[in-house]
């Protein structure tokens, strides 16, 4: 899966920024959400009810389910093969790269981070809606 973005008809938001809709082993997560940015033509309505979000769905409903299913929708682990390894070659001051690709690496590796870090308050949000 790569990074899903996705357009949701809502008719509220939940307050916890939020959304799981359970079936059968299948979490289907919504977050990220804000208001859509649709292209309008002249002289039409934009409508008030569409909404931007993050779509993950996640086979389990443990907090480790959860954290991994966002992880890995937007960091398969190709991608974090590379991350990684990218980050260690940027962490070596006797390799080769420009000061521009080091820092591109490291930034790189920063996002890759706090990707992470965002999925485990997702998941916690997540655990609890599913517990109520």
């Amino acid at each position: 899966m790569n990074d899903m973005k996705a357009v949701y008809h809502l008719l509220t938001v939940p307050q916890s920024g939020v959304r799981v809709t359970i079936e059968g082993m299948l979490v289907r997560l919504l977050f990220d959400i804000t208001p859509a940015t649709l292209v309008i033509q002249e002289g039409e309505e934009a409508p008030t009810d569409l909404y931007d979000c993050e779509s993950v769905d996640a086979v389990g409903r443990g907090h480790d389910d959860i954290v991994s299913a966002i992880i890995n929708d937007r960091y398969p682990s190709d991608k974090v093969q590379a991350v990684m390894a990218n980050y260690a070659n940027a962490q070596d001051q006797n390799s080769d790269l420009t000061q521009a690709k080091r820092e591109e690496y490291l930034a790189e590796y920063a996002a890759y981070q706090a990707w992470r870090a965002h999925a485990k308050q997702i998941a916690t949000i997540a655990v609890s809606l599913i517990q109520q």
